[in-house]
Protein backbone atom coordinates (compact mmCIF):
# COMPACT_ATOMS: atom_id res chain seq x y z
CA UNK A 1 0.00 0.00 0.00
CA UNK A 2 3.00 2.27 -0.12
CA UNK A 3 2.44 5.39 -2.10
CA UNK A 4 4.37 5.70 -5.35
CA UNK A 5 5.35 9.33 -4.73
CA UNK A 6 6.30 10.79 -1.39
CA UNK A 7 3.67 13.16 -0.12
CA UNK A 8 4.80 16.72 0.53
CA UNK A 9 3.36 16.97 4.02
CA UNK A 10 3.50 20.76 4.12
CA UNK A 11 1.25 21.04 1.09
CA UNK A 12 -1.06 18.07 1.81
CA UNK A 13 -4.65 18.63 2.80
CA UNK A 14 -6.03 17.40 6.11
CA UNK A 15 -7.86 14.60 4.28
CA UNK A 16 -4.63 13.48 2.55
CA UNK A 17 -2.78 13.44 5.89
CA UNK A 18 -5.56 11.41 7.54
CA UNK A 19 -5.58 8.98 4.59
CA UNK A 20 -1.79 8.60 4.81
CA UNK A 21 -1.99 7.87 8.55
CA UNK A 22 -4.59 5.14 7.84
CA UNK A 23 -2.37 3.64 5.11
CA UNK A 24 0.70 3.57 7.35
CA UNK A 25 -1.30 2.01 10.21
CA UNK A 26 -2.64 -0.62 7.79
CA UNK A 27 0.96 -1.45 6.79
CA UNK A 28 1.97 -1.72 10.48
CA UNK A 29 -0.81 -4.12 11.55
CA UNK A 30 0.72 -7.37 10.20
CA UNK A 31 4.15 -6.32 11.47
CA UNK A 32 2.79 -5.69 14.97
CA UNK A 33 1.06 -9.08 14.94
CA UNK A 34 4.34 -10.75 13.92
CA UNK A 35 6.21 -8.87 16.66
CA UNK A 36 3.63 -9.98 19.21
CA UNK A 37 4.07 -13.63 18.18
CA UNK A 38 7.87 -13.30 18.31
CA UNK A 39 7.74 -11.69 21.77
CA UNK A 40 5.55 -14.54 23.02
CA UNK A 41 8.02 -17.09 21.62
CA UNK A 42 10.94 -15.28 23.27
CA UNK A 43 9.11 -15.33 26.62
CA UNK A 44 8.54 -19.09 26.29
CA UNK A 45 12.22 -19.73 25.54
CA UNK A 46 13.43 -17.42 28.34
CA UNK A 47 10.99 -19.05 30.75
CA UNK A 48 12.38 -22.50 29.90
CA UNK A 49 15.96 -21.22 30.33
CA UNK A 50 15.15 -19.81 33.77
CA UNK A 51 13.39 -23.03 34.76
CA UNK A 52 16.48 -25.07 33.81
CA UNK A 53 18.87 -22.65 35.55
CA UNK A 54 16.76 -22.78 38.71
CA UNK A 55 16.67 -26.58 38.57
CA UNK A 56 20.47 -26.75 38.24
CA UNK A 57 20.87 -24.27 41.09
CA UNK A 58 18.58 -26.31 43.36
CA UNK A 59 20.39 -29.55 42.47
CA UNK A 60 23.74 -27.94 43.28
CA UNK A 61 22.44 -26.70 46.64
CA UNK A 62 20.99 -30.14 47.41
CA UNK A 63 24.38 -31.71 46.61
CA UNK A 64 26.10 -29.31 49.01
CA UNK A 65 23.52 -30.03 51.74
CA UNK A 66 24.05 -33.77 51.27
CA UNK A 67 27.84 -33.39 51.37
CA UNK A 68 27.61 -31.27 54.53
CA UNK A 69 25.18 -33.70 56.18
CA UNK A 70 27.53 -36.61 55.46
CA UNK A 71 30.40 -34.71 57.09
CA UNK A 72 32.38 -34.61 53.84
CA UNK A 73 32.86 -30.85 53.78
CA UNK A 74 35.00 -29.28 56.52
CA UNK A 75 34.06 -26.12 58.36
CA UNK A 76 36.33 -23.11 58.55
CA UNK A 77 36.82 -23.97 62.24
CA UNK A 78 37.98 -27.49 61.34
CA UNK A 79 40.33 -26.13 58.67
CA UNK A 80 41.89 -23.76 61.22
CA UNK A 81 42.25 -26.47 63.90
CA UNK A 82 43.36 -29.31 61.64
CA UNK A 83 46.95 -30.38 61.31
CA UNK A 84 46.10 -32.50 58.28
CA UNK A 85 45.23 -31.00 54.94
CA UNK A 86 41.45 -30.82 54.76
CA UNK A 87 42.15 -28.19 52.12
CA UNK A 88 45.56 -27.40 50.62
CA UNK A 89 47.47 -25.27 53.14
CA UNK A 90 48.85 -23.02 50.41
CA UNK A 91 45.34 -22.25 49.12
CA UNK A 92 44.20 -18.67 49.03
CA UNK A 93 40.65 -18.01 50.16
CA UNK A 94 39.92 -16.84 46.59
CA UNK A 95 40.66 -20.39 45.35
CA UNK A 96 37.99 -21.92 47.62
CA UNK A 97 34.20 -21.86 47.80
CA UNK A 98 32.23 -21.27 50.98
CA UNK A 99 28.75 -22.45 51.91
CA UNK A 100 26.16 -22.42 54.66
CA UNK A 101 24.59 -25.72 55.76
CA UNK A 102 21.54 -24.80 53.64
CA UNK A 103 23.71 -25.16 50.53
CA UNK A 104 23.79 -21.42 49.89
CA UNK A 105 27.12 -20.24 48.51
CA UNK A 106 28.54 -17.31 50.45
CA UNK A 107 31.44 -14.92 50.18
CA UNK A 108 33.86 -14.13 52.99
CA UNK A 109 34.39 -10.60 54.22
CA UNK A 110 32.58 -7.45 53.23
CA UNK A 111 30.20 -7.53 50.28
CA UNK A 112 32.16 -4.67 48.72
CA UNK A 113 35.54 -6.40 49.21
CA UNK A 114 37.61 -7.31 46.18
CA UNK A 115 38.72 -10.69 47.49
CA UNK A 116 37.64 -13.07 50.25
CA UNK A 117 38.97 -12.01 53.64
CA UNK A 118 38.69 -13.40 57.15
CA UNK A 119 39.38 -11.08 60.07
CA UNK A 120 41.23 -12.51 63.03
CA UNK A 121 42.09 -10.97 66.39
CA UNK A 122 44.26 -11.72 69.39
CA UNK A 123 42.35 -9.23 71.53
CA UNK A 124 44.65 -6.29 70.94
CA UNK A 125 45.37 -6.57 67.21
CA UNK A 126 43.23 -7.42 64.19
CA UNK A 127 44.49 -8.78 60.87
CA UNK A 128 42.92 -9.42 57.48
CA UNK A 129 43.78 -13.00 56.50
CA UNK A 130 43.59 -14.25 52.92
CA UNK A 131 45.14 -17.75 52.92
CA UNK A 132 44.53 -21.05 54.68
CA UNK A 133 48.14 -21.07 55.93
CA UNK A 134 47.65 -17.66 57.58
CA UNK A 135 44.42 -18.82 59.24
CA UNK A 136 46.13 -21.93 60.65
CA UNK A 137 49.20 -20.00 61.77
CA UNK A 138 47.26 -17.31 63.57
CA UNK A 139 44.82 -19.84 65.07
CA UNK A 140 47.76 -21.85 66.51
CA UNK A 141 49.07 -18.59 68.02
CA UNK A 142 45.75 -18.17 69.87
CA UNK A 143 44.02 -15.75 67.51
CA UNK A 144 40.23 -15.99 67.13
CA UNK A 145 37.98 -15.33 64.16
CA UNK A 146 36.52 -11.83 63.88
CA UNK A 147 37.34 -8.59 65.61
CA UNK A 148 37.14 -7.66 69.27
CA UNK A 149 33.82 -5.92 68.61
CA UNK A 150 32.41 -8.58 66.24
CA UNK A 151 33.63 -12.12 66.90
CA UNK A 152 32.99 -14.64 64.13
CA UNK A 153 33.28 -14.73 60.36
CA UNK A 154 31.79 -11.91 58.30
CA UNK A 155 30.01 -13.37 55.28
CA UNK A 156 27.91 -11.96 52.47
CA UNK A 157 25.58 -13.31 49.84
CA UNK A 158 27.31 -12.93 46.43
CA UNK A 159 25.88 -10.22 44.19
CA UNK A 160 24.15 -8.54 47.11
CA UNK A 161 25.06 -6.28 49.99
CA UNK A 162 23.59 -8.65 52.56
CA UNK A 163 26.16 -9.29 55.28
CA UNK A 164 26.08 -11.36 58.44
CA UNK A 165 28.49 -12.69 61.03
CA UNK A 166 28.56 -16.47 61.57
CA UNK A 167 30.54 -18.77 63.75
CA UNK A 168 33.43 -20.44 61.87
CA UNK A 169 31.74 -23.79 62.58
CA UNK A 170 28.82 -22.63 60.38
CA UNK A 171 30.96 -21.85 57.31
CA UNK A 172 31.71 -24.88 55.13
CA UNK A 173 34.70 -24.97 52.79
CA UNK A 174 34.86 -26.58 49.37
CA UNK A 175 37.39 -26.61 46.57
CA UNK A 176 36.43 -24.75 43.41
CA UNK A 177 35.25 -27.18 40.78
CA UNK A 178 35.19 -30.19 43.08
CA UNK A 179 33.38 -29.37 46.31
Amino acid sequence: MAMAEPLNLGQASDDELARRVREIMAEMTPLEESLGRLRAQIQQVVSEQKKRERSLHLKARMQVRTTVAQGQMPTLQQVAESSNDLVPPEASLASLRFFRDSGTEIGLGYATGREPTVWMTNGSSTAAVKTVAEIRSRFLEGWDFGTAAHPGVRIHIPNSRTEKILQPSEVFVGLKGGD
